[in-house]
């Protein structure tokens, strides 16, 4: 693996993350060897469930805070309705404490949401990589294509030559032209740049070098011979393009099929008042979304070998059922005794910085400036919620909390006119 360190990638953020899972991949990789199994198909459908499956609790976690939204979003949309035409700063100051009212009561974090995403987005975008380029972060892969390099090499065949018998280059072949055009004598150039090309080539490709490279041709099929033996996959190469009149056509329809599926079942314990609010710009926008993306990754997987629509298929089924466990998980959760523990858990944390649990978020900010002359005045987040008026809100008939509990304490904006505090 530290030899073909040179062209894995080598950005400052997700370099290292793809290294580590590049180190998962060779593992894999090297355990079905083992067995008597030398395929990179299986290799990576095996690869893409290990690393999802490391990222479930993440997912758990998105999930809970998505159903905590279903039920403080309506809230959160009254009270920008409510604020929609005023843009003094008053007015602004008065919404945030009153959206900070409903987060504090719900006892959740609006980053709670976020931080799983910003988490397993660049740990994706690393799988990515390590899945385009298998040779520079598998050992074993690497030693099928070195012989031929060296000896491309020693023929004065240079990595720019070989990069123009693909027609679209990739990130990968750029990469390795542009960094041996720094070295200026050919027998500098590293191995590495040589393998990342021919890691690339697919049957066609293959058929043309060796047209090119007569003198070479017994070592050409040799090595393609075993580049085709790990990339066959169900009678198709990974290394190909999908193509309509070939059995590698159903690789973008299972990928479009497989994350209609997948989009569906995610979306499927989430509240219908948060999907099909129509005043929700947002979610008007990610409900088009999730209708036109599986379509551009079917049409994207024509774009990419084979390979890639693999690892998007098996994401996507792995996807399947993760949705299937985690909506079952939360079917038999209850969100009371959840808000309950959140409170108590917030609550918690903040006596433990000797924070007081009550108070507002602007009462936080003086106590951390206290050594300034002047503090300004603010309500107090509770006092803000007992406050909002009926009429900004009304619960859905089908929205139902057992009596006395944290949750239906929580809907600030559904309070009894009969109760005094309106009048």
């Amino acid at each position: 693996m530290m030899d073909a360190i040179l062209t894995t990638y080598q950005g400052a953020f997700l370099g290292p993350i793809a290294r580590v899972l590049g180190r998962i991949l060779e593992a894999i990789y090297y355990v079905l060897e083992l067995v008597g199994i030398q395929n990179t198909g299986i290799c990576i459908i095996l690869f893409t469930f290990l690393v999802n499956a490391l990222m479930l609790p993440l997912q758990i976690k998105q999930q809970k805070f998505s159903r905590m939204s279903s039920i403080m979003n309506p809230e959160l949309m009254a009270i920008q309705s409510k604020y929609k035409n005023k843009k003094d700063q008053a007015s602004q100051q008065k919404m945030s404490l009153e959206t900070q009212a409903v987060y504090q009561k719900y006892g959740v974090s609006p980053a709670s949401g976020c931080l799983p995403l910003l988490i397993t987005f660049p740990i994706l975008f690393a799988l990515y990589r390590v899945i385009y380029n298998v040779p520079a972060y598998v050992q074993q892969v690497y030693d099928i294509y070195e012989g031929l390099a060296r000896s491309m090499q020693n023929m004065g065949v240079t990595v720019e030559q070989l990069s123009k018998l693909i027609e679209t280059p990739t990130y990968v072949i750029t990469d390795a032209v542009n960094h041996a055009k720094e070295i200026k004598d050919i027998t500098e150039v590293d191995l590495h740049y040589y393998v990342d090309i021919l890691g690339q080539f697919n049957s066609t490709v293959w058929k043309e070098l060796a047209e090119k490279y007569p003198s070479l041709a017994g070592e050409i099929k040799r090595v393609s011979d075993d580049s085709t033996h790990i990339n066959s996959f169900l009678g198709m190469n990974i290394a190909d393009a999908p193509k309509f009149s070939s059995l590698s056509l159903s690789i973008p329809v299972l990928s479009v099929i497989t994350q209609i599926i997948s989009t569906k079942l995610s979306m499927a314990g989430m509240a219908q008042n948060q999907q099909n609010n129509a005043d929700n710009p947002t979610a008007a926008s990610m409900k088009m979304m999730n209708n036109i993306m599986p379509f551009v990754s079917g049409f994207m997987c024509f774009m990419f070998p084979i390979g890639v629509g693999i690892y998007w298929v098996a994401g996507n089924v792995f996807r399947i059922f993760q949705s299937l466990g985690i909506n079952l998980y939360f079917s038999k959760m209850d969100l009371t005794e959840e808000i309950n523990k959140n409170v108590e858990k917030k609550k918690k944390r903040f006596e433990k910085m000797g924070i007081d649990p009550n108070a507002s978020m602007q009462d936080l900010k003086n106590q951390k400036n206290a050594g300034k002359k002047q503090e300004k005045k603010t309500t107090n987040v509770s006092e803000v919620a007992k406050n909002i008026k009926k009429s900004d809100y009304k619960r859905p008939n089908n929205t139902k909390y057992e009596e006395g509990s944290i949750a239906s304490y929580a809907n600030m904006l559904n309070r009894d006119n009969s109760s005094g505090s309106d009048k």
